[in-house]
């Protein structure tokens, strides 16, 4: 359809919808030749209150046309089919307005605000602080202020991020132009004209997106205004590096697809088998991300009974009540902790649920090894109380 632009001669359009000449193989002709094709094609509906939808054929200067596509969804749908098509107009566009400047700053990530003040609390050790007590935005950015160095210049960066004045600015220049797309044009219309409301209709559109963003981004740094520049130094600076952790929390930008990895350590400890022979299980990290439903999954190179095998980025075994979850700090938090819960506890040694088992019989196949993880009894770890056995009841 895009080479319809090209085209010489005229386009049907009528009611939104464009038409293109209907073929006339031997098949197509027999078939509209029949009363019925016709008097089904000009049924309407006995709503009179509901329009009745375009007709699939039309019939113009001794030609009959079949409907293609709704003219608006070839400005709808160009971004989609076209991303460096359209990206290269939308700069023309920006230089056009003077809006290639570097009005936007550092990009406040939604899920990096939810990440930093909505799930790290939870998992943040906190001296001082009643743990009950939700912590406010500012306290949390001081808590990382105190254990991590954040370069000067991000201070600097603040003031400029506060300073709201060149996007009010480049707002105003915007609303010197319609953002109102026209209407498609009817009838038999030259293939040139459809092309020139093609044109207005996106620009239009990219302007009224241009506008809905500078609005956005005022909107959001004056919610800032009243932040101290040093707080605002660490959220700018956490926005840039993407990755943090604090008492094994921690998380960290993903390139591909874009978003973020979530993480929590689970700290060494010791699983027993049925025998109450000791296994060492060493720090795991137990991750999600925000893409997509919620699953944990190791980082590392790791085994464990409910893993199928020994490597990295493996799912843990969990039961079905999670398998439906979307990211929200609610959800991450509970599948974070669920996960590292499978690893910790849920390892029964009389039923020996999972993928492995601790203990083997004899002549019993083993696909993954855990003799190397065993321990004595009165290992040092144990004895000084820096590991506990985590399935001791079961």
């Amino acid at each position: 359809m895009w080479r319809i632009f090209a085209a010489a001669g005229e386009i049907l359009v009528h009611r939104g919808h464009l038409y293109v000449p209907l073929l006339r193989d031997p098949d197509i002709h027999r078939e509209i030749q029949t009363p019925v094709f016709w008097s089904q094609l000009n049924e309407k509906s006995s709503d009179s209150l509901t329009p009745s939808p375009p007709p699939v054929i039309l019939s113009r200067q001794h030609k009959l046309f079949i409907q293609a596509v709704t003219a608006s969804s070839l400005v709808d749908n160009y971004a989609r089919i076209f991303p460096a098509a359209y990206e290269d107009r939308r700069r023309a566009l920006r230089e056009q307005f003077s809006l290639t400047a570097d009005f936007y700053g550092v990009n406040l990530d939604p899920h990096l605000v939810t990440i930093v003040f909505h799930i790290l609390p939870h998992f943040l050790r906190r001296q001082g602080f009643r743990k009950p007590r939700r912590l406010e935005e500012g306290e949390v950015l001081d808590l990382i202020r105190e254990r991590v160095p954040v370069p000067y210049h991000f201070e600097q960066e603040a003031r400029s991020f506060l300073d709201t004045r060149p996007l009010e600015e480049a707002l105003r220049r915007l609303e010197t132009a319609s953002v109102e797309a026209p209407p498609p044009p009817e009838g038999m219309v030259p293939a040139a004209t459809l092309q020139v409301w093609w044109e207005e209709a996106l620009t239009a559109r990219m302007l009224a997106a241009e506008r809905g963003r500078l609005a956005r981004e005022i909107e959001d740094r004056e919610r800032w205004a009243d932040a101290h520049e040093r707080r605002l130094a660490v959220l700018l600076w956490l926005a840039t590096k993407g990755s943090l952790e604090l008492d094994g929390f921690g998380f960290s930008r993903l390139k591909k697809p874009p978003g973020y990895r979530i993480y929590k350590r689970t700290g060494p400890y010791v699983l027993q088998d049925y025998y109450r022979r000791l296994y060492f299980f060493p720090d795991c990290r137990v991750a999600i991300t925000t893409m997509g439903r919620l699953r944990p999954v190791v980082v590392d190179h790791y085994k464990h009974p409910f893993l199928r095998r020994h490597g990295p980025g493996q799912q843990i075994c969990m039961g079905p009540e999670n398998q439906n979850l979307f990211f929200s700090a609610k959800n991450a938090i509970r599948v974070l902790e669920e996960g590292i819960n499978t690893l910790l506890y849920s390892y029964d040694t009389r039923r020996r649920r999972g993928y492995h088992r601790l203990d083997v019989l004899p002549g019993m196949m083993r696909l993954v090894d855990f003799e190397d993880y065993r321990i004595p009894p009165d290992h040092p770890l144990l004895v000084s109380g820096q590991v506990d056995v985590k399935n001791r009841t079961t």
